[in-house]
């Protein structure tokens, strides 16, 4: 999601808070293009008062990467990003 609107999104990490008094209902939703499209920044979000932040990236590596790396592959955003 960061990456498609420059920055403009965040993603939300997951955390969850049971509660011992009701019952809890969770529903996943996954939009998981082919592996090998190309993911960048939206044309359309990037001008020259907002520039560039991410660099295109093959779905299929970056996903790989996220899994490989464990707890940690949330990080893997900072690898595409070309600044803070």
């Amino acid at each position: 999601m960061q990456i498609l609107t420059n920055g403009k999104c965040k993603s939300a990490e997951h955390r969850v808070i049971t509660n011992s008094s009701r019952a809890r209902l969770s529903i996943s939703a996954f939009h998981d293009p082919p592996k090998a499209v190309k993911i960048s920044p939206a044309a359309e979000l990037v001008s020259e008062s907002s520039p560039l932040r991410y660099r295109e990236v093959i779905y299929g590596d970056y996903t790989s990467s996220w899994y490989s790396n464990g707890p940690e592959g949330r990080r893997n955003l900072d690898a595409v990003k070309l600044y803070n």
